[in-house]
């Protein structure tokens, strides 16, 4: 019975709804009141923008456990969760630090609760300068925050300069988001060093 909890929880960290529906349905043919699967069933129903099949699987947690914190939040959330027939790009991210190549970072002027909460985690997003700050997009062109001021500078000169970076979400609440930033690629030139190495020298890139 082990293997296929494992299974289950596999098909969650690999974003494998599909297959998270059918292992859980298999887990619940047995155990119809296992509260963990039923649980998961509905975040994998909410992952394919299944909201009413997500509404009714929480809706029967809280009727074995009326009180089951993860039931009643997910059942606030699921009104902004993404709709699950807009497609997202996700990169394939393991989030793993690398010295001065890539950063996480907080976004400042966050968007609308609403926004927040339709974003998925590892979702693709855009860099786009600006007279100040640097604005973080999704596909859709809708803003979802801004890089704080002191990251926008660097990479504002860096950019203009030639780096390149690839951007996605790392995760996010309603009222703000973590991003993470990796560099791609930046100029052949002796003095061009890594994007968040101390040794960066921001005068000297024109």
């Amino acid at each position: 019975m082990h293997e296929i909890y494992d299974k289950a929880i596999k098909a969650a960290l690999t974003n494998d709804w599909e297959m998270a529906v059918e292992i859980n349905l298999e887990i619940l043919s047995t155990t119809p009141h296992d509260i963990g699967a039923l649980n998961r069933l509905g975040h994998a129903y909410t992952e394919l923008g299944q909201k009413d099949a997500a509404k009714h699987t929480y809706n029967q947690v809280l009727e074995i456990d009326k009180y089951n914190t993860v039931a009643i939040r997910n059942l606030k959330l699921l009104p902004h969760q993404h709709n699950g027939n807009e497609p997202i790009s996700l990169a394939e991210e393991d989030f793993i630090e690398l010295p001065g190549i890539t950063k996480s970072s907080p976004l400042i002027k966050v968007a609308n609760r609403n926004v927040l909460l339709s974003l998925v985690c590892k979702q693709q997003l855009k860099l786009v300068p600006h007279a100040r700050l640097i604005s973080v997009i999704i596909q859709n062109g809708v803003s979802i925050g801004c890089l704080p001021d002191d990251l926008s500078l660097r990479l504002k000169k860096l950019l203009q300069s030639g780096y390149t970076y690839s951007v996605c979400l790392k995760c996010a609440s309603d009222n703000s988001a973590i991003i993470f930033i990796r560099e791609l690629t930046r100029p052949r030139r002796p003095s061009a060093s890594p994007t968040f190495s101390r040794v960066v020298q921001l005068k000297k890139l024109k």
